[in-house]
């Protein structure tokens, strides 16, 4: 009998995806990958020298993290029982990620001091990356599609930045800029040597600027990439049958774009309290 059943679903299937290939695909339509991440003026407002001020989709998934962090900060803020439902349960272990997980599995220096912005920038960078799954009116033509503010290497460049800012102040803070200065020079390394590897500290001090800023952008720049080259694919083929193949990938690719969202909050923040301990501790 259920061998039956099996066979039954077969059959239904391969009529199903036979049915899809028969049909004709429909006319013809334009899609453009690249155009999805132009950045067109939504509000034109005047430059002041190379600084454009217009609003452009970016700016406007910026507000939108911002308002949603904002509504959930006051939710939670009348919503918090000493007896946790299921929705302060979610809330309070993600908070404790972000304290134990990352800043305090990392940390041992500037816990207290420095969870404050380790913490918002895993939640800032986290509702930002999810924010950009959800179909919104922003794309070509004012058709619905996925856009992330990470996804812009100006966004993650400014949030490095902060990172880069704070990791220097961290340690100039804790040991005087002179004595920060000198925490990068090996005494022990031998003539020539001492001064190679003082400048090589140098240079890894800015690699970390860029790494943090491209690693963010790369990684979510590329899945919204693939969810839109496979949209346009299912176009150039005009078939239903490959549109529906396409939209089980595409569909398997957007699940995984959700742990992306979540594992490059996570790499932000930690590497974010690695500099800054790092600056601070004695053998920097």
């Amino acid at each position: 009998m259920k061998r039956m059943k099996v066979i039954i679903i077969g059959l239904i299937v391969v009529a199903a995806l036979v049915a899809l290939a028969m049909i004709p695909g429909g006319s013809k339509q334009t899609f453009s990958v690249s155009s999805e991440f132009e950045l067109v003026p939504i509000i034109e407002l005047p430059k002041i020298g190379p600084f454009d001020f217009s609003i452009n989709k970016a700016v406007v998934y910026l507000w939108l993290t911002t308002a949603v962090i904002t509504i959930f900060a006051l939710i939670i803020n009348r919503v918090l029982h000493a007896r946790p439902g299921k929705f302060q349960t979610v809330i309070e272990g993600l908070y404790a990620l972000a304290h134990d997980g990352i800043t305090g599995s990392v940390m041992k220096i500037g816990l207290r001091s420095w969870f404050p912005y380790i913490g918002a920038a895993f939640f800032f960078i986290l509702i930002n990356n999810v924010v950009g799954l959800i179909p919104l009116p922003f794309g070509e033509h004012n058709q619905l599609a996925f856009y992330a503010a990470t996804g812009n290497l100006n966004v993650t460049i400014v949030l490095a930045l902060f990172t880069f800012v704070f990791t220097h102040y961290a340690g100039i803070k804790q040991k005087g800029l002179g004595g920060y200065l000198k925490s990068w020079d090996i005494k022990s390394s031998p003539p020539g040597i001492r001064q190679f590897i003082y400048v090589m500290e140098i240079i890894s001090e800015v690699f970390r600027l860029v790494s943090l800023s491209v690693r963010l952008f790369a990684n979510m720049l590329a899945g919204h990439v693939l969810i839109a080259v496979f949209f346009t694919v299912a176009l150039v083929f005009q078939s239903y049958l490959a549109a529906s193949v396409l939209q089980v990938a595409s569909s398997a690719i957007y699940l995984f774009e959700i742990f992306v969202a979540f594992i490059q909050a996570f790499i932000f923040a930690i590497l974010s309290a690695v500099y800054i301990e790092g600056a601070m501790e004695e053998g920097h």
